[in-house]
């Protein structure tokens, strides 16, 4: 019998009917489906004891009512059932496939009287079979925010069933539940909120053997994180439609301007912020048109985000906007009003996103105390703040305060907002490279691996705020020499980023690659990677770290960059684009490394090494005296010192050679200890003169 309705519906008229031959929605409402199941679906199916579906079937009468089914329905039986009804009506209704649905819904579908007989594996196969051969899912999503449908195994099962089949994935919601939508978006945070919310990993089954068996079926065919992300992508698409819709059904020019900035945050939440900037400025037209005034509350938050995504796209005028913004909400909004607190932290971000750190600290300060003063410290909006003020520290490198601070951002986020919240992971991404620059890698290491999993669940494996977690995350796995596991996460980040001709972030990747492979001694993968790097852009980054590599490795390859450095134009050439490990600023002057510790990783300056070697032992824990040290110079200074090695040219050459490094060494303040001795200049050293 399973067979025969494997692929057969009832059609989404027949629902009325049913409701209709019931004694009509009066008799159903407050009536969950597990209710409509026992009190109507059992009862009536008893004579044939056949599932409803069959039952229907076999009635000359309804048979009419059975079709081949093309929509699969996912719901959870502790939805109301007039709801779902209303769902799926309005659902067929919007997409004009109202006379051609044929649905199949489980409890109509399933024979309820041998229902608590079957084993787990027939009702796998059951859901899987139907579903497969229908090919469209539509899941029944009430509240939008948190829906009672994903908090139950089994209808998460049928998404994984939707991902490892490639089905069409839909949801539904009804009238009642589409407006409460719409009051809750208008939390600034409510989508953020959402994300952080839904999470299939946690549902749960009546039956735990059930719930394990699920769970052991997605792991080992797909991942929580594809099902978590199929759900995210299709809710997110669901939101985006009916806010446009809301906004073209809108009676007031003020509604719609509400419903254009929730649908820029939207967009804001997945870095579309060309698209958000269009939906806040056609919000500003809106109000600006019914003379709110440029002093009213709505308009300057308006300004404030318009300001913030012209930003992030790094536009030329977005800092005036900003000042004239918050000097205009301090002055008639006060310093406290959540207008001003919002506008001043979102100058903050974006201070800190195009690196003018030296003005957004002050300003991220002042954040932190109206916020303090107002909420208190141990708020999730305080927090907010202290991670801006931590973020600033970090690229003012000064890693142990801003550790500082992030940390107590962290537990005050993880606690209010939980762990997998936009606000939470943002401060966890900071933290992770801080906790390796103070010589805390296996928690950097743990910290990172979580978030790079709640961001792709989040925002989808290629997204810009997923990759740049999973480098975080490499960056840690490099830190501890784990190059084999570090490797095949490279190689996927460097496709994705291919995809994107993200030129920059494969700069990295190509020097991670770098690092990787010369942890491994694989000399030739690594200079390949190294070149590549320097061959797609050369800039002084990509030059001096394959030449820093190439020079202590037995390639000698380094020469393909010496026209490059003594042909650039360089203001410092004794400063490194590395920071020092122990004092956390650009090293100037001689790089010392351990040769222990993994390639190219843990480095300092000569000056922590002579004098820091405490600290230094947090970041190499190998003896100071005993392991093996390289020092290498910067690469200009290396190649004014090659040409005093030989030992061919004529004493005039040397001279003037001598001269030239001299210069060099005295311009760029080199200290003695640190320049080339004349016993190292073989032609200077040499008996020449014929008389001796």
């Amino acid at each position: 019998m399973a067979a025969l309705t494997t692929a057969r519906g009832v059609r989404l008229s027949y629902l009325r009917h049913f409701i209709n031959e019931h004694g009509g929605e009066a008799s159903f409402l407050g009536k969950t489906t597990a209710h409509v199941c026992f009190e109507y679906v059992v009862p009536m199916t008893k004579p044939s004891e056949l599932s409803l579906v069959d039952h229907v079937a076999n009635d000359p009468m309804t048979a009419s009512f059975v079709g081949p089914a093309n929509w699969y329905v996912s719901h959870a039986w502790m939805y109301l059932f007039l709801e779902t009804v209303d769902s799926l009506e309005r659902f067929f209704a919007d997409r004009d496939l109202s006379d051609d649905a044929v649905i199949w819904f489980c409890v109509f579908n399933n024979n309820q009287h041998l229902a608590s007989s079957y084993p787990f594996e027939y009702w796998s196969s059951t859901f899987k079979n139907g579903l497969a051969a229908i090919g469209n899912v539509v899941m029944i999503m009430h509240p939008w925010n948190d829906p009672i449908v994903l908090r139950r195994s089994w209808c998460v099962f049928e998404v994984y069933v939707a991902v490892t089949l490639g089905a069409r994935f839909e949801i539904a919601l009804a009238h009642d539940q589409e407006a409460t939508f719409l009051d809750d978006i208008a939390d600034f945070d409510a989508f953020n909120k959402m994300l952080a919310t839904i999470k299939s990993e946690d549902s749960e089954a009546t039956v735990a053997s059930d719930r394990d068996g699920i769970f052991e079926l997605i792991r080992t065919e797909t991942s929580f994180i594809a099902v978590d992300q199929l759900i995210f992508t299709t809710l997110t698409s669901w939101i985006k439609m009916t806010l446009e819709a809301s906004i073209a059904a809108s009676s007031s020019s003020l509604e719609t301007a509400k419903r254009w900035k929730q649908l820029g945050t939207v967009h804001d939440c997945f870095n579309e912020y060309a698209q958000s900037e269009q939906c806040y400025q056609t919000a500003l037209r809106t109000l600006t048109l019914q003379a709110a005034g440029m002093v009213d509350a709505d308009t300057l938050l308006l300004e404030a985000l318009v300001a913030s995504a012209m930003a992030f796209q790094h536009q030329a005028s977005w800092k005036p906007r900003f000042r004239s913004t918050l000097a205009a909400a301090i002055a008639h909004l006060g310093e406290t009003h959540p207008t001003t607190q919002a506008t001043r932290s979102q100058y903050v971000q974006s201070l800190v996103y195009n690196a003018v750190y030296a003005e957004a600290l002050p300003l991220a300060l002042d954040d932190f105390n109206v916020r303090r003063s107002q909420y208190g410290l141990f708020d999730w909006r305080t927090a907010k703040a202290m991670t801006e003020v931590g973020k600033i520290y970090s690229d003012l490198a000064e890693p142990r305060r801003a550790a500082r601070w992030l940390r107590k951002a962290h537990t005050i986020q993880d606690a209010h907002l939980g762990t997998d919240h936009a606000d939470t992971t943002t401060t966890k991404f900071a933290l992770v490279m801080m906790l390796v620059q103070i010589g805390e890698s296996a928690a950097a290491l743990a910290l990172a691996t979580s978030i790079a999993s709640s961001r792709e669940r989040t925002h989808g494996a290629d997204h810009p705020y997923t990759l740049a977690c999973r480098l975080n995350l490499i960056a840690c796995l490099l830190v501890t020499g784990d190059a084999a596991t570090a490797i095949p996460l490279l190689l996927t980040v460097k496709t994705a980023f291919e995809a994107h001709h993200a030129q920059h972030q494969l700069l990295m990747v190509h020097l991670d690659l770098g690092v990787a492979y010369g942890i491994q001694s694989n000399w030739d993968a690594a200079l390949a990677y190294y070149r590549r790097a320097f061959s797609d852009v050369p800039c002084k980054a990509s030059a001096w770290l394959l030449y820093s590599f190439a020079v202590h490795t037995p390639l000698d390859d380094w020469t393909i960059v010496r026209d490059y450095v003594l042909s650039a134009t360089d203001d410092a050439p004794e400063t490194w684009p590395l920071s020092c490990m122990v004092c956390f600023k650009p090293i100037v002057g001689s790089v010392v490394a351990c040769t222990a510790c993994p390639h190219g990783v843990v480095k300092c300056c000569t000056s922590c090494y002579d004098q820091r070697p405490s600290r230094l032992q947090r970041c190499c824990p190998h003896d100071l005296h005993k392991a093996k040290r390289t020092r290498t110079v910067p690469p200009r200074r290396f190649f004014y010192e090659e040409a005093l090695r030989v030992d061919n040219a004529s004493i005039n050459d040397i001279t003037q050679r001598v001269h030239s490094y001299e210069s060099y060494c005295s311009t760029h303040n080199v200290s003695a200890s640190e320049r080339m001795v004349v016993a190292s200049m073989p032609r200077l050293n040499r008996s020449w003169h014929p008389m001796l």
